[in-house]
């Protein structure tokens, strides 16, 4: 009983920094899109606007990873990360061109990246694998809630103060900034035992991230994961590019209908949260993995043909319900193939292999509308891209099919 109470409470500052950080992200990160495009980003850059900040954010990430499971410490790299993620908001407010909001976006996610498989990697450490579905949907669900309130607030907002862009984003990005640092702070609580071996960063630098690929290399499982979600994300990421202009230049959606647009979603997501953690831990992984996949072939047809954004924001109900599926069922496949002594290594390197795979896949979307709207103009330029897309992702999905299901291979499972 004490044991398990020691879980449970070790377990609240988690939440906690998962709801503060979520404050954080909320309050500006689905308003990014249409301040590029505000700015007078054109396709092209819009795909530098979600391939830069895609790689860099997963560039460094086995380098963070490694280092993390080779001190067996996860907190330093979450509450450094977040800082300079938070810290970096700061001169968002002042940008007057596309291209400068592109590099302070990618050099945030560059230098931020070190949360990111340290964050994953610690929820696995602390969740006993019986229990890691429904606790990570807990998690998420969470930080959803606490991602729809900011971003309602920041979107109501816009709406009384400033007439520019930049005087409706002042008060959002300064209080991204707050909430940021104050989710580093909180995760201070969480209590990791001291490693007191001493590391050696010239002989980590020229063997351990060798050895790391390595040792990758050498499960099957986690080779033809990272194949199967890098083709399908792939062609995902081809209409990243395409939905900020959708939104803003075609279906001339203000930043309020934005923010409704992200609060419905994440409504049905926070609904379905629970409801997809536990299934994750009886079903399994693979038949909702699956169907999250074939789901997301809806987001191309949607913005292609939508008449209004309306419409789109209809329809985001499904896609609230998909994402309450897929946010958790990605992620716990990810931790049962990877071993417990690698695992923030591996996070990270299958995080490199997607965002390799989605640069590529946005820069071309985005180049190849630039092109295409050339050629047919704006609605029917973007209408081909996305078609492409489409069948990128059906193809995609499919190959998921030939994954094998990991829930009956642990041997936690009760």
């Amino acid at each position: 009983m004490n044991a398990t109470n020691k879980k449970e409470t070790s377990l609240k500052p988690l939440y906690a920094r998962a709801v503060v950080n979520s404050l954080s992200s909320g309050m500006v990160s689905p308003f990014m899109g249409a301040y590029a495009v505000k700015l007078g980003a054109s396709s092209s850059e819009m795909g530098w606007f979600q391939s830069s900040s895609n790689l860099s954010n997963n560039v460094m990430q086995i380098f963070w990873g490694i280092l993390s499971d080779k001190l067996k410490r996860r907190i330093p790299f979450i509450v450094l990360g977040g800082l300079i993620v938070s810290v970096l908001w700061v001169p968002m407010i002042f940008v007057t061109e596309a291209y400068q909001l592109i590099i302070l976006l990618a050099i945030q996610a560059l230098l931020g990246s070190m949360a990111t498989p340290a964050w994953t990697a610690l929820i696995g450490d602390l969740v006993p694998s019986a229990k890691l579905g429904r606790e990570n949907a807990s998690i998420t669900l969470w930080a959803t809630v606490g991602g729809l309130v900011a971003t309602l607030a920041s979107g109501i907002l816009m709406i009384f103060v400033g007439t520019t862009i930049h005087e409706m984003l002042f008060i959002p990005l300064l209080a991204a900034t707050v909430f940021g640092i104050l989710s580093s702070l909180v995760i201070l609580y969480v209590k990791e035992a001291k490693n007191g071996e001493k590391l050696s960063l010239r002989s980590y630098i020229s063997s351990d991230v060798l050895r790391t690929f390595r040792q990758t290399a050498k499960n099957p499982a986690f080779v033809k994961y990272c194949y199967v979600n890098g083709v399908f994300e792939f062609f995902m990421s081809m209409a990243w590019p395409l939905i900020p202009r959708t939104q803003v230049d075609i279906l001339g959606a203000s930043m309020l209908h934005l923010a409704l647009l992200s609060v419905v979603q994440s409504i049905v997501m926070i609904a379905f949260q629970g409801w997809a953690g536990r299934r994750v831990d009886t079903v399994g992984r693979k038949p909702l993995l699956v169907f999250f996949r074939f789901a997301l072939v809806t987001v191309p047809i949607t913005y292609a043909f939508a008449p209004n954004i309306e419409t789109v924001t209809a329809v985001s109900l499904f896609w609230g319900f998909c994402m309450a599926v897929g946010q958790i069922t990605v992620t716990t496949y990810l931790l049962d193939i990877a071993g417990e002594e690698w695992r923030g290594s591996f996070i990270a390197v299958f995080n490199l292999v997607i965002g390799v795979t989605t640069f590529g896949g946005s820069l071309i979307g985005g180049y190849l509308s630039d092109y295409t709207i050339g050629l047919f103009g704006l609605v029917t330029g973007i209408q081909v891209v996305y078609m492409i897309s489409l069948a990128g992702r059906i193809a995609g999905a499919a190959l998921h099919l030939t994954l094998k299901e990991t829930l009956k291979q642990n041997p936690a499972k009760t």
